[in-house]
């Protein structure tokens, strides 16, 4: 299980990637917002575009985040209009 502090607000200056080209396709399991804040999950293609969102408010979770073809990247960020505090909790697949 892997923890991830976010800084709140958030931005796209202070977003977080939590997988590469590589681990992407895979997705993360057992996404769960444990801070104060609302999180987004970005999947992003090579050019940095959203491909696909998932939204979680605190105490929020979700089995498993699957990217969809073609995203190389998976990022966190707290919500822009939060000033608490934004935590993800996920697990990683072992390759």
């Amino acid at each position: 299980m892997a923890v991830q502090p976010l800084s709140c607000p958030g931005s796209r200056d202070n977003a977080v990637q939590l997988t590469n080209e590589f681990t992407t396709p895979a997705g993360i399991g057992h996404p769960t917002n444990t801070g104060d804040c609302q999180i987004f999950i970005d999947a992003l293609d090579e050019a940095g575009n959203s491909l696909e969102q998932l939204g979680l408010d605190p105490g929020d979770s979700r089995d498993w985040f699957s990217p969809p073809s073609g995203a190389v990247s998976i990022w966190v960020v707290c919500t822009s209009g939060c000033s608490g505090s934004g935590e993800l909790t996920y697990d990683t697949p072992m390759a």
